[in-house]
């Protein structure tokens, strides 16, 4: 995507983690490794349950002093407590700056063109093309956005984004991936789960599945001439198979049985549709 586009997503829930022992702490409790993680970088990771069902989902960057994550806003009112609760003698503060610090987000080719000095650069893959969050004080939101529309950025709908993320198969937490969700069947295990890493919660699941079993249901792109309808259900042959996750105008994601192969024909309500991955 060669033009540069901006949204403000400063809705978004926000964690600060401070102390010695912030990265050995996240590396204990989440599916993702943080030991060896360096100022700058940038890693997804999922926080699961003993058998693999998932609690939450964030995007993490560790600056010099501190790891700085945010995650959808419906994940407010229950991950950082979760997360909370394994702090016990742990070097670690977590701090809640959801209303503390904005994000604008920046996507496209050129997104680095757009971002600002004073903010923290967050790399992202949540959209499938280049893009960046700018972590800025939130009273410094106004001036970002000014800033990087200067640079050449147009605003971008939710809609737009959502529909650059489908096109490009990007599971979503509150779409693809809920509680009920294992890691594999979103599809999120090659940028979001470490095998080699030492024992964490659900870390025996996440081997059982990976290694010597296999997940019944699995995340496909869809796309019907006659638009498709997010949560309506995918059917093949009579049979109910999946139910659609994500859709925007004929394009969509769906979650359907390990068994739907890709170029199946299916339905979608009274529409002929077809699975294309």
């Amino acid at each position: 995507m060669e033009e540069l586009i901006y949204a403000d997503r400063s809705g978004r829930g926000k964690l600060r983690f401070t102390g010695p022992q912030r990265a050995w702490f996240l590396h204990q409790i989440m599916t993702q490794a943080f030991e060896d993680i360096a100022p700058g970088e940038a890693r997804e990771t999922a926080m699961i349950t003993a058998h693999g069902r998932m609690l939450g989902y964030m995007e993490v960057v560790a600056t010099d002093d501190a790891l700085l994550a945010h995650f959808e806003p419906d994940l407010l009112a229950t991950l950082p407590d979760e997360i909370g609760r394994y702090v016990f003698a742990t070097r670690v503060e977590i701090e809640d700056v959801s209303a503390d610090m904005g994000l604008v987000l920046v996507a496209g080719e050129a997104w680095s063109r757009a971002s600002v000095d004073a903010a923290v650069v967050h790399p992202t893959s949540s959209l499938g093309i280049p893009a960046a969050y700018l972590w800025v004080p939130v009273q410094d939101v106004d001036a970002t956005i000014a800033a990087v529309e200067a640079a050449g950025a147009r605003r971008a709908g939710e809609d737009e984004l959502e529909a650059i993320r489908i096109a490009n198969g990007v599971p979503r937490w509150g779409y693809e991936m809920d509680s009920k969700t294992i890691p594999q069947e979103a599809g999120i295990e090659t940028r979001a789960v470490h095998f080699d890493k030492g024992c964490y919660l659900g870390q025996e699941a996440m081997a059982k599945i990976q290694f010597r079993g296999k997940v019944n249901r699995r995340v496909a792109p869809i796309q019907s001439e006659d638009g498709l309808e997010r949560g309506a259900d995918v059917v093949s042959e009579g049979t109910t198979v999946g139910r659609v996750t994500s859709a925007a105008g004929g394009r969509g994601l769906a979650l359907v049985k390990h068994t739907v192969v890709p170029d199946t024909l299916v339905s979608v309500g009274d529409a002929p549709a077809r699975v294309v991955g």
